[in-house]
């Protein structure tokens, strides 16, 4: 029986350097994405949708194959993008795919996940890989930042509910600040939509943000690289005692502090 790794967001960034490392650490590898591109040093590639649900349930017969002959399932909700803009600006679609894809998604397929694992007695670790920002909020990143907080405390919840599950081992969170993938990509093309018909007491502002997410805008200090994060994934994958958080880069460590042992009154002047 080996163990079972099963990565979403997989065809780039820290989604691809998981599945390589779970690899070289002798996983199966299921590499899930929504256009499968080829990944390397995977066993299997699958398409998904994390907005549907339907297909979500529609993997449980190809998975269920897979997970019966593991030792140990770890399922990874890496998959994300940034949808940027002033929250009055946003529409409703923008909305409900941000949620779905980092908070309704993420946890059917956790569910999907235990179920399967309970009925042939197999454990499971879910590994959800949120950001800083789930914690510190940003001006004209309110979307984004709403969803992976509700990611975290959804997450978190699951552990809750599912505490008299024999099968379920951990939840685990994994929180990076600024990583050197195509986010910005991503969310400057998500952006695209809203500079055309932005309100007009926000337009500078979005002038800066589409200047800081062009290609050739400047790299933040201490970014890290899409292996950092993979490497807080295996560690939390294959640790005795997983850890509830695992943060990645100074700008997490900074922003645990202030939240934690700051009055809310002096975080807002400090994050403004």
């Amino acid at each position: 029986m080996t163990k079972l790794a099963l990565v979403t967001g997989a065809s780039a960034g820290i989604g691809r350097e998981a599945c390589a490392l779970f690899a070289r650490n002798g996983y199966r590898v299921i590499a899930l994405s929504r256009q499968p591109s080829g990944v390397e040093f995977t066993d299997l590639e699958m398409a998904l949708d994390l907005e549907s649900f339907d297909q979500i349930e529609g993997l449980a017969g190809a998975l269920e194959a897979e997970i019966a002959g593991a030792e140990r399932v770890i399922l990874v909700n890496n998959s994300g993008y940034g949808q940027f803009g002033a929250l009055r600006d946003l529409s409703e679609s923008m909305w409900l795919k941000q949620f779905s894809t980092h908070v309704f998604g993420p946890i059917k397929l956790a569910s999907v996940c235990l179920r399967l694992c309970e009925q042939h007695g197999i454990s499971l670790r879910v590994i959800a890989v949120s950001s800083v920002l789930s914690i510190v909020p940003q001006k004209m990143k309110g979307a984004y930042c709403a969803a992976k907080s509700a990611m975290n405390t959804a997450h978190d919840s699951f552990w809750f509910d599912e505490q008299g599950s024999k099968s379920l081992e951990s939840v685990s969170l994994v929180l990076p600040g600024p990583v050197a993938t195509r986010f910005r990509e991503h969310a400057l093309a998500a952006l695209q939509p809203l500079l055309g018909r932005a309100s007009a007491v926000h337009r500078e502002k979005y002038k800066a943000m589409e200047a800081a997410l062009a290609p050739d805008a400047r790299i933040k200090p201490f970014t890290a690289s899409a292996s950092d994060v993979a490497e807080k994934i295996v560690r939390a994958a294959e640790a005795e005692r997983p850890k509830s958080r695992y943060l990645v880069t100074p700008q997490t460590y900074i922003a645990a502090f202030i939240t934690r042992f700051l009055p809310h009154s002096l975080q807002r002047r400090i994050l403004s």
